[in-house]
């Protein structure tokens, strides 16, 4: 008995096609693809960011530091008068031909002399004047001998730096900023012996893979050795954050959850490296979902860097803030220029300051696709910004050659040499 002929009845190739149609759908829901800008998504991270408290330390432990409040100056500066150079203090009208010596002031002397006319004292720099000298020659603009001394050069400034010229008590000393040296010296110059500072951020940063290995072990076939820990933990120093680098952490989504918990009990940022994409084994976003962390956005339209990730932990009064950043390095260090650097000086007070400017391109620049805010590694010649051999965001060895991103918008396909565009240096 012939067997009847297989054929797809409408019904099944319907159902087949919706089914493929919903698939298609929903993969596009949950691919990290928005249309959220970096500018958009430094907004949302900051929006709601306080600076870490206050905590006073020891002058000597101030340097990097932000200072937290004005502080006003203690001291008059100069705190008395003072001769600015080595010579002879005399009275202000003292015409006389020849002086005699009668002592010798040096720094840190009271200076307590009484002049007569015709009278004079050996003076050194810094050393308090006495209330009858009003000018102070140069030794070299004098003839000495002995006790007594005759001005040869006669000299139109008083030579003398007068009590609170710089600086009076209680004006302005040190606005709120990042301590430099300059800065502890002048703080240490008006008797302040600690100093009240913002707290430093603690940032955790965890790599994630299985193919990832650490520095001095054999790989494997299909193995790559960990880079981004250490590139992320350099920036976050960089940015003067407290590091602790965890290391790798498999693709394991217990793993990756126990680990995230761990650090967010101890760390006010958490930067993560890989596992925040749409494969089967990109466990990050699940894992910050399950210890209970808010995702604030997941998805740029930029280019390193489109899938990258950030969410909240909030635990009493304490907040942590996580990164995901995409695997491939030269994405990492692009999204920490942009959104992870500025977070980290704005938990710890510092006034906004990227390294940035404007400068025109070297060459005229074409590409296909411009849906993206893309930045691109490049280098200052003779002014200009040009572009340097580039392979993508894996290509890591760029970054040892680089001193900027440059920035090309979204809708941008072409540039002519000389146009203008926006430059965010890396070193």
């Amino acid at each position: 008995m012939p067997q009847p002929k297989k054929t797809t009845t409408p019904l099944i190739y319907f159902t087949c096609l919706m089914a493929r149609v919903l698939y298609s759908a929903w993969s596009n829901l949950m691919k990290p693809h928005t249309s959220l800008s970096p500018e958009s998504a430094l907004e949302r991270i900051t929006s709601d960011l306080e600076p870490l408290p206050v905590e006073d330390v020891p002058l000597s432990e101030c340097l990097h530091r932000v200072l937290a409040q004005p502080l006003p100056a203690r001291l008059e500066d100069p705190r008395f008068d003072k001769s600015a150079v080595d010579g002879i203090g005399l009275r202000r009208e003292d015409s006389s031909p020849e002086f005699v010596l009668v002592g010798e002031i040096a720094a840190g002397d009271s200076g307590d002399y009484t002049l007569e006319p015709g009278q004079a004292v050996r003076i050194m720099t810094g050393a308090r004047v006495p209330p009858e000298v009003g000018r102070v020659i140069k030794f070299e603009n004098c003839r000495i001998e002995g006790n007594r001394a005759r001005i040869i050069e006669p000299e139109r400034i008083t030579n003398i730096a007068r009590r609170g010229e710089c600086i009076r008590a209680g004006e302005p000393l040190l606005s709120p900023r990042r301590l430099t040296p300059p800065d502890v010296g002048v703080l240490a110059s008006q008797g302040y012996s600690r100093i009240p500072v913002r707290a430093v951020p603690r940032v955790a940063v965890i790599a994630t893979g299985d193919e990832i290995h650490p520095a001095g072990k054999d790989l494997p076939v299909a193995g790559i050795y960990d880079s981004n820990s250490f590139q992320l933990s350099a920036f976050a120093r960089d940015a003067h954050a407290s590091v602790s680098n965890l290391g790798i952490v498999g693709d394991d989504l217990d793993r990756i959850r126990d680990t995230l918990a761990g650090a967010a009990a101890e760390h006010d940022v958490v930067i993560l490296s890989g596992g925040v994409s749409m494969g089967d084994l990109d466990f990050v976003p699940e894992a910050l979902a399950a210890i209970g962390a808010e995702t604030v956005f997941h998805g740029l339209a930029m280019k390193p860097g489109r899938p990258t990730l950030y969410a909240l932990l909030k635990q009493g009064r304490r907040t942590t803030r996580f990164f995901g950043l995409p695997g491939n390095p030269v994405s990492t260090a692009v999204q920490f220029e942009i959104l992870v650097r500025p977070t980290l000086e704005a938990l710890g007070g510092a006034p906004a300051a990227p390294r940035e400017a404007w400068l025109p391109l070297a060459d005229d620049f074409i590409r296909r696709n411009s849906d993206r805010f893309e930045f691109l590694p490049g280098i200052v010649h003779e002014g200009a910004v040009a572009r340097l051999p580039y392979t993508g965001s894996g290509h890591i060895t760029v970054l040892a050659e680089a001193t900027l991103f440059f920035r090309v918008d979204r809708g941008v396909s072409n540039l002519q040499a000389g146009s203008e565009v926006y430059v965010r240096f890396i070193r």
